[in-house]
């Protein structure tokens, strides 16, 4: 999964999850604060960030290497991210089927408005999510991303990735 904070990631891996039976893994609840803490003291925000990546990928490549499926939801906004993810799934024989939530901005603000992240203030929320755009670099054609919008349901994107699945097993 990737996008842009608000765009309805966490939502729709937690669908996608239930609906083909697939365990989610979360780097906002399940990686980050877990081990945000080993990250060495006084490290830029960029090291801080590649650092705990690096560890998730781990994670991600057990999973994988035990023989299981993973819906991995995170922002993955740059394409290098997005690269190292797909290296790991290729060193474990894994096909990397990338979801990628097209969500206008008008529709982020406005969820952004209505479900504010409790203690953060609204000025740096702001900020993040200036800088996240700023940084995003929508999937290539190379990366073969499924395109979802607000607007598709949950059982057509679950489709089109058991056709993708389906389409690499054959």
């Amino acid at each position: 999964m990737c996008g842009l904070g608000f765009s309805g990631k966490s939502v729709l891996a937690r669908s996608l999850g239930r609906e083909l039976g697939i365990e989610v893994l979360c780097y906002d609840t399940e990686i980050y604060p877990v081990h945000r803490h080993l990250v060495p003291p006084g490290s830029p925000v960029a090291a801080e960030y590649d650092f705990v990546q690096d560890i998730a990928r781990e994670q991600i490549g057990a999973i994988l290497a035990s023989g299981q499926s993973l819906i991995y939801d995170d922002l993955l906004l740059e394409r290098d991210d997005r690269r190292k993810l797909a290296a790991v799934a290729d060193a474990r024989q894994a096909e990397l089927v990338l979801i990628y939530l097209n969500t206008p901005l008008a529709v982020i603000n406005q969820r952004r408005t209505e479900n504010p992240r409790p203690g953060t203030p609204a000025d740096v929320a702001e900020a993040k999510a200036q800088l996240n755009a700023s940084l995003l670099e929508p999937p290539e054609r190379a990366e073969r991303a499924i395109y979802v919008s607000p607007a598709d349901a949950v059982a057509d994107v679950a489709g089109k990735i058991r056709a993708r699945m389906t389409a690499v097993q054959t």
